[in-house]
């Protein structure tokens, strides 16, 4: 809801007062008025995609769709007409994509959680308690193929959530048509609220066209819940069910673990052996607003493997959270600079420093609004060799708009010992300057301290960002002590200054014509400095021509100037070590990226230039294809070629990656690495079946070879590999 012009001076001037502009900051209101209302019925629909049921036709109809891209604020180009029920068991939602050439309806993917960005989709937020800061994203293409994520900021979400709902379409040759149903109980709204935020969007990639109901400015977009709409006659919903659980029971049979000597023979580490596991996990509202996760005896197999990656820096690479119980409702525990300064790293717990797991005999999590307050908190304990126990406590306090400040705390230790603790304020405040542009200022201090009562240590972040449509335009600054080492944090440098930035123009064309937007970096800059003086590393960049085309083609030229100074040697490769000394390197690069709607899509980087105290040619590769709508194939390659003073070698990297979905709930995938830096190739090959939604079987392959040997490669008598079968039954009480 806008406010009015005398509201808007008003904000203007506070703001003006605290940041030095004129700024309008949209609140929620208490007496918001709805800007649809839902049709209420007692009956339950069939979820077919063929809307037969009469409430259908006596609902209200959502048609107001405007363009964001290409053309801001044009209608669509085809209809779009959404309506939306209250029923029994959930909220339906009914979605007419009209298209006037319905053959070029592209439907490729099938698979549970692929993004969908390459086909013709449509997307639903829903903001339950109409606070403008928390919700549900809800999308699904024409094939019926399901994707869901959790609101974190207006540029970011949390896509590892899992919510259970259903989805039926149907395709016709006038469109495609979309049946959703989304059990109340998967939904998060106050007891006795009669209103919802909620936003709508359609995307059709042939066009590259992107419409929305709200928010369809280019400063704003479907996560920008500030313009949501308001929806209505949302009263007398049922309360939360008391309990929800997931109980599991898996089996596995795992080879001998083998190591392989480089001459010849091998020994076995490991015998062969089969084993049996039953867990539980048991999700129960504490309130409407916060839920309870407790897990019993947790399992991972199914959670995807981790990338092979050739590092050729002296710094630690950065991996991604895989498993569920973590990624759910993480978005509430970050604090601090992403990858690099982290407070908190889930992987921190129950995996060791090789990735390797560690028993977690159990875990809880609460998450979720108390009022104007975010509130997190996750504890953990693991066994075997490492047996400690683990927490971490997050709270957020809503503050001018959807600003907040909060503070945050982590906990790991052993019985009878020290723990080390780890605490922090910090605080955002996105900011709406005047003409609709965006403003964010956010900073955090953190203090850590070990387990043997060491030295404290701090981290200190100042960020000023200004992410719009024809610029963004970012200042970061970032003090690390020496001392500061979180226990459940990743920080990938100490004793350092960091100042960073960005300054990028992205104007578009005056008329229209094959082109949609220039893109153009003034200059990208990372200087890293000691506490003590000294600069330790540092990078410019520097992109004379960025082009992002209407078909969705991108293409883009960038320089690199790099600064390096190890005080120690280090090991970049096998037989490859970069002295200590101070190293000045320049590099040109060149990608190109074709549209997400082609059935072959390719991407392509390269660079060259110095690197170090000699020089490297760097090309990378990926090709995709699709044949709709039961299969999808990529091949990734990676090759650098180095020549240093002392030594040359070239690192290469390949994955292959297919995936085959039978139907939206059974679908299949195979994921082959392999590099030479590691010597070590691998599969995980992962079947999927959604039984009922909630409900799954997985049956996961897991196994890898040695590469580099003296003689081919042992197929037959891997160094490890596994079989796991789990099937996780989902009810509600």
């Amino acid at each position: 809801m806008l406010l009015s012009p005398s509201k808007r001076r008003r904000c203007a001037t506070v703001s003006a007062l605290a940041l030095g502009v004129a700024v309008a900051m949209p609140a929620a209101s208490l007496h918001a008025q709805p800007d649809f209302r839902v049709y209420r019925t007692t009956r339950s629909i069939t979820l077919d995609g063929r809307f037969t049921e009469p409430d259908w036709a006596r609902a209200d109809s959502i048609t107001d769709f405007r363009q964001r891209d290409p053309q801001e604020g044009a209608p669509g180009t085809e209809r779009t007409v959404v309506r939306v029920l209250a029923t029994p068991t959930g909220m339906a939602i009914g979605w007419w994509c009209y298209d006037t050439d319905a053959a070029r309806i592209v439907r490729s993917q099938l698979r549970r959680d692929a993004e969908l960005r390459s086909d013709d989709y449509v997307s639903l937020a829903i903001d339950g308690l109409h606070d403008k800061r928390s919700g549900f994203y809800f999308r699904a293409n024409a094939n019926g193929a399901l994707w869901d994520g959790e609101h974190v900021d207006a540029e970011t979400g949390n896509e590892s959530w899992d919510g259970v709902w259903d989805v039926r379409t149907q395709v016709t040759d006038e469109g495609f048509f979309i049946e959703m149903l989304i059990p109340w109980a998967t939904l998060r709204y106050a007891e006795g609220d009669s209103l919802m935020g909620m936003n709508f969007r359609r995307f059709m990639p042939r066009k590259n066209e992107e419409v929305l109901w709200r928010a369809w400015k280019r400063t704003e977009g479907f996560r920008f819940l500030e313009r949501e709409g308001i929806v209505g006659a949302l009263d007398g919903l049922p309360r939360r069910p008391r309990i929800e659980a997931r109980p599991y029971v898996s089996g596995e049979s795992r080879l001998p673990e083998r190591t392989f000597f480089a001459v010849r023979g091998d020994s076995v580490l490991a015998r062969s052996v089969s084993d049996a596991n039953i867990g539980l996990d048991i999700k129960a509202p504490i309130t409407n607003t916060i839920t309870a996760d407790v897990t019993f005896n947790p399992d991972f197999a199914q959670a995807e493997v981790d990338r092979q990656i050739v590092n050729l820096t002296r710094f630690p690479l950065f991996f991604p959270e895989q498993r569920a119980f973590f990624t759910e409702g993480s978005a509430v525990f970050d604090f601090g600079r992403p990858q690099q300064a982290q407070m908190f790293y889930s992987r921190r717990i129950g995996l060791g420093a090789n990735g390797t797991p560690v028993t977690i005999p159990f875990g809880v999590r609460m998450q979720g609004r108390a009022g104007d307050r975010q509130v997190g908190f996750l504890a953990a304990r693991t066994s075997g060799d490492e047996n400690t126990t683990n927490a971490v406590l997050r709270v957020k306090q809503d503050l001018l708009g959807r600003g907040y400040v909060g503070a945050m705390g982590t906990f790991a230790g052993q019985t009878g010992q020290p723990a080390a603790t780890t605490g922090g304020v910090d605080f955002s405040l996105p900011y709406v300057v005047q003409g609709g542009q965006n403003l964010v200022v956010q900073g955090n201090a953190a203090w850590s301290r070990d387990s043997a009562g060491g030295a404290v240590g701090g981290h200190y972040r100042l960020v000023v960002d200004y992410p719009n449509d024809n610029a963004d335009i970012v200042v970061r600054y970032d003090r690390i002590d020496a001392a500061y080492d979180p226990a459940l944090g990743f920080v990938q440098q100490r004793g350092i200054h960091r100042l960073g930035g960005n300054t990028q123009l992205t104007p578009r064309p005056a008329r229209r014509s094959a082109i949609r937007r220039y893109e153009f970096n003034l200059l990208g800059y990372d200087l890293v400095w000691g506490l003590g003086g000294g600069l330790d590393n540092a990078s410019f960049s520097l992109k004379p021509l960025g082009l992002q085309f209407q078909t969705g083609d991108r293409f883009e030229i960038n320089v690199r100037r790099r600064f390096d100074a190890p005080d120690r040697a280090f090991s970049l490769f096998p037989g490859a070590v970069v002295d200590a000394g101070q190293y000045w390197w320049s590099r040109g690069e060149m990608q190109f990226n074709s549209a997400e709607a082609r059935a072959v899509r390719v991407s392509l980087n390269a660079s060259t230039g110095a690197f170090y105290d000699g020089r490297s040619t760097e090309v990378s590769g990926s090709i995709r294809l699709r044949r709709s709508p039961h299969m999808l194939a990529t091949v990734d390659l990676s090759r650098s070629a180095v020549s240093l003073a002392a030594a040359r070698f070239t690192a290469n990297t390949v994955r292959v990656r297919s995936d085959y979905a039978f139907n939206p709930r059974l679908n299949a995938t195979l994921f082959v690495q392999w590099d030479n830096q590691s010597n070590r190739a691998s599969t995980n090959a992962r079947v999927r079946w959604t039984v009922k939604p909630g409900s799954d079987l997985f049956v996961v392959w897991n196994s890898s070879w040695p590469t580099g040997l003296d003689r081919p490669i042992p197929w037959a008598r891997p160094s490890r590999g596994g079989l796991v079968a789990k099937y996780v039954y989902f009810f509600r009480q």
